[in-house]
């Protein structure tokens, strides 16, 4: 009598090292042990990712999950916010376009985005990156129906607490910007937990804030003593122009990232100053990492660029890349400082 479980043991093993032999595995434990079966799919739904079979991936993490809702019970810890997670099959929007040109694309990459502690209930676990060759970017092939009301009614307590040490790294940055400014009305699109803007105060900056999430802006504003707008960046509307322009980790969560940049050249004065952090697929963290750089997984991330992608795109609607940098606050992103033409 086969010890299914034993066998189990051993394909965990192999991860990795011989995926293509815990692969077989794992195809033999499907067929014939129900218990097992699920984080078998899972299993291999990781091992077709990593083989470069995204379409295989998703179909079989997205099995693993219609065959034991409770998934997450087994992938992390008791104490995860995740834990407690219930997959339903969500609405969703499915692009198969590039939201920066709407060229076609093409499956690139497949991650369970549950193991990442700021999953959000109502987006699907299961996140499929589609490729554009055309722009050298990547973005997601399905998020919700209702992405903007999951965002706003979505806040976490670890972004309600700002981070002090990140105060010498965003002076220097902000120290750059009052050279090449031509003007002290800044703008911040996503304050969250109002680091930036702070030191953008400290720095005699003229601070305006925005954030979707009420939690965050409240905070800030509070905070600081500035106004911080609950709105959506695509719905703003104001008749003040603004000499700097913060977009820092906001543009990958926004469905349509071109109408942004283009609201940002509308919002900029003459010669303003754009100044964007955003995670890049192709930087030196995730070229070292690969499928376990944690990018990959947040799963409010609906768009992914390359540097290429962005600078492309900075040069068609009137921008000016002046500065680029490896972000010190978080792996993986970059941060392009570019002037309004």
């Amino acid at each position: 009598m086969t010890d299914w479980v034993s066998l189990f043991k051993e394909a965990e093993g192999l991860l990795r090292t011989r995926d293509e032999q815990a692969l077989i595995i794992y195809l033999e434990i499907i067929d014939n042990n129900q218990q097992l079966s699920a984080i078998s799919c899972y299993r291999i739904g990781e091992i077709y990712n990593r083989l470069r079979d995204p379409i295989s991936s998703f179909q079989y993490f997205r099995t693993a999950f219609e065959n034991n809702p409770r998934l997450s019970q087994i992938l992390v810890k008791e104490d995860h916010p995740v834990y407690t997670y219930n997959y339903t099959e969500p609405q969703e929007n499915h692009i198969e376009n590039c939201p920066l040109c709407g060229e076609k694309g093409h499956p690139y990459a497949t991650y369970n985005t549950t193991t990442s502690i700021d999953f959000i209930p109502g987006f699907h676990p299961i996140r499929l990156w589609m490729c554009c060759d055309s722009c050298h970017h990547l973005f997601a092939f399905n998020y919700p129906v209702n992405l903007g009301e999951l965002l706003t009614n979505s806040a976490f307590e670890f972004n309600l607490s700002p981070k002090t040490t990140f105060f010498p790294t965003i002076s220097r940055m902000i120290g750059q910007l009052t050279f090449i400014a031509p003007g002290d009305r800044l703008l911040e699109v996503g304050v969250g937990a109002g680091e930036l803007s702070a030191v953008a105060k400290e720095f005699l900056f003229n601070v305006t804030g925005l954030d979707i999430r009420p939690p965050y802006a409240k905070a800030v504003s509070n905070m600081l003593d500035i106004p911080v707008y609950t709105v959506d960046f695509l719905e703003f509307e104001t008749a003040e122009r603004f000499d700097v322009l913060i977009m820092g980790d906001v543009i990958e969560h926004m469905f349509d990232p071109i109408r942004a940049l283009r609201k940002a050249h509308s919002l900029l004065n003459d010669k303003g100053v754009l100044w964007i952090s955003t995670p890049n697929f192709e930087s030196a963290f995730s070229m070292v990492k690969k499928d376990t750089d944690p990018m990959w997984r947040i799963v409010e991330h609906i768009n992914y660029f390359s540097f290429r992608s962005l600078k492309k795109w900075l040069d068609i609607l009137g921008f000016e890349v002046v500065d680029y940098n490896v972000s010190g606050h978080y792996n993986g992103s970059m941060e392009v400082t570019a002037i309004k033409k």
